[in-house]
């Protein structure tokens, strides 16, 4: 068994470890030297102090010394009764409109809530987006053919609304061209001076 690690005798600073000997450490749990004997003088000294100003301050003195901060008897067996009693109260309150508007004014609300709008406003209009896209694509795959089956057309009724359509834009081309004969009629202009303006 080696020695080195071993408590040598009191000499080595009380029985400490003979390495901290060599350092010169003082035991620090050790009172001051003469502390329990000035302990009775400084007691006395403080009690004159009191006495003192019991003679120059009677009625400071006088003021009843009691512990303001004294729990009713009994308190610590009901408060968890009373605790019950408010949080069931907060529970059943029902919040008023002015803490509904507080509560949505609120970051901790506010975020989250934007925050889920705006995702789902986005998911939809991609969505939407995706079904215009689809739409247009199937429009632009189907043939005319395939799209007058679809929807029950027949070719008379094609062929009769090509017609009509025809024979509006024939009327309204002999219109204007009428009004333009009128209009040249009127202000005397001779075909050979148009042909050779043209």
């Amino acid at each position: 068994m080696s020695t080195e690690n071993n408590i040598h005798d009191e000499n080595d600073l009380n029985g400490m470890d003979p390495r901290f000997s060599k350092a010169g450490i003082n035991n620090p749990f050790k009172p001051a030297g003469d502390y329990f004997e000035s302990f009775a003088d400084k007691m006395q000294s403080r009690v004159n102090a009191f006495e003192e100003i019991k003679t120059e301050a009677p009625l400071l003195n006088n003021i009843p010394k009691y512990n303001p901060f004294a729990v009713p008897s009994g308190y610590f067996d009901e408060l968890p009764s009373l605790v019950q009693q408010r949080v069931i109260v907060e529970r059943t309150k029902a919040p008023s409109l002015i803490e509904w508007l507080q509560l949505m004014i609120k970051p901790r609300f506010v975020i989250p809530v934007l925050t889920v709008a705006l995702i789902a406003f986005a998911g939809i209009h991609n969505v939407n987006q995706d079904a215009v896209t689809e739409k247009a694509t199937f429009a632009e795959e189907i043939t005319v053919d395939d799209q007058l089956q679809l929807q029950n057309i027949d070719e008379s009724t094609i062929v009769d609304a090509l017609a009509s359509q025809a024979s509006a834009t024939t009327t309204t081309t002999d219109n204007e061209n009428q009004h333009i004969v009128d209009y040249l009629m009127e202000n005397n202009v001779d075909e050979t001076n148009l042909t050779s303006a043209l």
